[in-house]
């Protein structure tokens, strides 16, 4: 399950907020407070075009936070067969995001996935992976790396 790219928007969504407010107060409370609520503006809007680009990189990515961790824990366990492997240049720290298509229950859906530097050996077209799906049917899908075998 990844959901780094949401926190790291949340975390830019927060900060673009809180310089907003500061730059809002710098303007009304310093005498010559011009320059630093400008300065306080730009990094807000900064904070907050990179809080929703990350956002939605989680979003299309991946899924939204609250359904990945819905389908980790209520989530549909049935076996997903890798068809297509398609390698990309994301990774987060030395994991990388491989695109995948999986056939689930005779539907081949192309998903990104988190793969684990443990299992990257392993990825290739046939393999078997047991997954957690989302009963409610939004994209989010979880591989469960430790049940590998």
């Amino acid at each position: 399950m990844t959901i780094v790219f949401g926190r790291i928007g949340r975390a830019f969504l927060l900060a673009g907020a809180a310089a907003l407010v500061l730059a809002v107060l710098a303007w009304l409370l310093l005498p010559d407070g011009g320059i630093t609520a400008l300065v306080l503006g730009i990094l807000a809007v900064v904070g907050l075009i990179q809080g929703a680009v990350w956002t939605v990189v989680q979003q299309r990515m991946f899924g939204s936070i609250a359904a990945l961790r819905r389908v980790e824990t209520s989530g549909r366990p049935t076996r997903a067969a890798i068809v297509g492997v398609q390698s990309t240049s994301s990774r987060i720290g030395a994991e990388p995001i491989a695109r995948l298509d999986l056939r689930i229950d005779g539907t081949v859906v192309r998903r990104h996935v988190r793969i684990p530097f443990t299992h990257t050996s392993v990825i290739r077209t046939g393999l078997d992976l047991p997954v957690l799906t989302d009963p409610q049917g939004s994209r989010a899908l979880v591989v469960q790396w430790d049940r590998l075998g």
